[in-house]
């Protein structure tokens, strides 16, 4: 059954993801801002469930969320080839970076919370 509610949380966390960058269209920027925004926010979200689960206060499973809706939600290879397409240079460091440390930050961050709060 819990494979079920994962691969619905994929589902969800995918058609979520295009939307954003559907909303967010990045065609007049050459960063890319909705696949930046989508992968810290998901750390943020992540690190805070990991913090909750930690101290107790979430009495389920959280592979549907984490694994699933938040895995579906994020993108490594997207990011990726952003980086990749912006070819040489600053432009290339900084979509690997600016995302990467911002992620930490949003991750450590959600944890903390999580933790705080639960």
């Amino acid at each position: 059954m819990i494979w079920i509610l994962v691969g619905l949380g994929g589902a969800f966390g995918a058609l979520t993801r295009w939307l954003v960058t559907v909303i967010l269209s990045d065609d007049r920027f050459s960063f890319p801002i909705s696949i930046t925004l989508v992968n810290v926010f998901g750390a943020l979200a992540l690190g805070f469930a990991v913090g909750l689960d930690r101290v107790g206060a979430l009495p389920m499973n959280l592979l549907p969320l984490t694994t699933g809706a938040l895995g579906g939600y994020t993108t490594f290879s997207t990011w990726m080839v952003d980086a990749d397409s912006a070819g040489t240079g600053v432009l290339r460091a900084t979509i690997l970076v600016v995302p990467a440390v911002l992620g930490i930050a949003a991750a450590w961050l959600g944890l903390f919370l999580g933790m705080s709060v639960g």
